[in-house]
């Protein structure tokens, strides 16, 4: 099948998925506890006069499925809405605040592929040996320890205590100067920038966001991969491979270790979507300025447009990681069709 008619029967599937992630977002936040128009108006500012006026001017004072209508109409022509616990439109806060998730999650994706596809080929290989068993206790450490009291843990131990680690405030310390803002991924506008200092300053700060993002998703990974080795391993072309004399370095990693990878794959594509969706309570420990961050404090607000332009965006996001791993699929095994 031609590729581009693959993408783009790919990208018409996405859209009933994201009418109905938003049909079933709209109706749970109409069903929250609570009402934004007080949350913004305050007891202070809260006469019927001021109330009234807030929900004419929110669209609260129609029924739902008009309100829904409404949003439809607006998503048309490209307005995802207000965000009145910011005082910004929806589309710039996702937009100024995507870079630095971005920027977080591909460190962290970078960081817990280059750990757990050794890791998992390993454990696979020396299945109920010693490495094997000293890898299951990092990966059931992993899966068993919340994110957020991994990301306390290591602040407490290399802030608080060790004092090597910068302080959980954000992308860049105080004692550094942002550099001008050319891409918004502070890394790469420090290095553009030439600011050498800035760009050690934003690497230090990701390190610990982004070992506690990684920890989780990485024993996920180590796991599924030493699975799909252990299975992989006990087939025949294996056992030819090795027959015919070659070299095990050449049996694990250009036969088992590259058929084994296809499901990881599509578990390390599923991870990045989701993480780039929003990593919600690292942003949160780490008072990381990103989408995750930014999804609490709407949920915290009742902004309605504000929670429901993240999951639009995140919606769209995820689909573009699955269409991305899909196509990698090729690249991995040639045997498979796109059909």
């Amino acid at each position: 099948m031609d590729l581009w008619r693959y993408i783009l029967r790919r990208i018409l599937y996405t859209i009933p998925t994201v009418l109905g992630a938003l049909i079933i977002m709209f109706i749970v936040t109409r069903i929250l506890p609570g009402d934004p128009v007080m949350m913004i108006l305050g007891p202070a500012h809260s006469s019927p006069e001021n109330i009234e006026t807030m929900r004419a001017l929110m669209g609260l004072d129609h029924s739902v499925p008009v309100q829904f209508l409404i949003y439809l109409k607006q998503l048309l022509n490209g307005d995802l809405g207000f965000s009145y616990h910011t005082g910004n439109p929806v589309s710039h806060e996702l937009l100024t605040r995507f870079p630095a998730t971005f920027e977080l999650t591909t460190f962290a994706f970078f960081l817990m592929v280059a750990i757990s596809l050794p890791l998992g080929l390993i454990s696979g290989y020396f299945r109920n040996k010693t490495p094997d068993h000293l890898i299951s206790v990092f990966t059931v450490m992993g899966v068993s320890m919340p994110t957020f009291w991994l990301g306390l843990l290591l602040i407490y131990f290399f802030f608080y205590k060790l004092g090597i680690a910068p302080p959980p405030m954000g992308r860049l310390s105080p004692i550094f100067s942002f550099p001008p803002e050319v891409t918004g991924l502070l890394l790469v506008d420090a290095l553009i920038a030439g600011d050498f200092k800035a760009f050690f300053g934003a690497l230090q700060q990701l390190i610990l966001p982004g070992i506690t993002l990684a920890f989780f998703n990485l024993a996920i990974i180590v796991r599924t991969l030493k699975a799909d080795m252990i299975e992989t391993l006990e087939e025949d072309y294996i056992r030819t491979a090795k027959a015919m004399g070659f070299g095990i370095q050449r049996v694990l990693i250009r036969h088992a270790f590259r058929n084994a990878l296809l499901p990881t794959v599509t578990m390390i594509g599923a991870i990045y979507g989701a993480l780039l969706g929003g990593a919600v309570l690292t942003e949160v420990v780490f008072s990381w300025p990103g989408m995750g961050l930014y999804a609490v404090e709407s949920i915290q607000y009742l902004d309605y447009a504000g929670l429901q332009g993240f999951i639009i965006f995140y919606v769209i996001i995820f689909a573009m990681v699955n269409l991305i791993v899909d196509i990698s699929y090729r690249w991995i095994d040639p045997r498979v069709r796109l059909d």
